[in-house]
């Protein structure tokens, strides 16, 4: 049975990413039914415990202010000025 769950668990993937359910929902999803088909109620303990583990890592906490940062940079045209002081520091470079 578990040689053969790829098989089952990837159309199921595309199935759900086409009746339009968002893609990380449909890998949690799919993921989660496969796991607790195969693997009994273990599976919820080890999935909270993910969660958990990846929403208290400090690293990504770093992501949506970077998202935010380059958002501010766009709207207040710092990042057009500083694309149009780049090209004149390289325009004599190939690719510049």
């Amino acid at each position: 049975m578990n040689e053969y769950l790829a098989l089952w668990m990837f159309p199921t993937v595309l199935l759900a990413v086409f009746l339009g359910i968002p893609v990380a929902v449909s890998l949690m999803g799919v993921a989660l039914f496969f796991g607790l088909a195969t693997f009994g109620d273990a599976v919820i303990f080890q999935f909270v415990q993910k969660v958990d583990e990846m929403a208290s890592n400090f690293v990504l906490a770093a992501v949506p202010l970077f998202i935010f940062m380059g958002a501010m940079m766009e709207r207040s045209g710092i990042a057009e000025r500083l694309f149009e002081a780049i090209h004149l520091w390289t325009r004599r470079l190939p690719g510049g």
